[in-house]
């Protein structure tokens, strides 16, 4: 569970990067560079909530 979040914040890193070097497709890639963030935090939330 942990890869998992820990995969989907760094996806959202890496599509944040994208975006400031290709600012043809900037709005698309921030906005599953945000999705990925979220999702990753709120897995890390859970994963974190589990392990206790």
């Amino acid at each position: 569970m942990i890869a998992i979040c820990l995969g989907s914040l760094l996806s959202g890193v890496i599509l944040a990067a994208l975006s400031v070097r290709d600012p043809s497709r900037a709005g698309f890639l921030e906005r599953w560079s945000g999705i990925c963030l979220i999702v990753g935090l709120c897995l890390l939330g859970v994963s974190l909530r589990i392990s206790r």
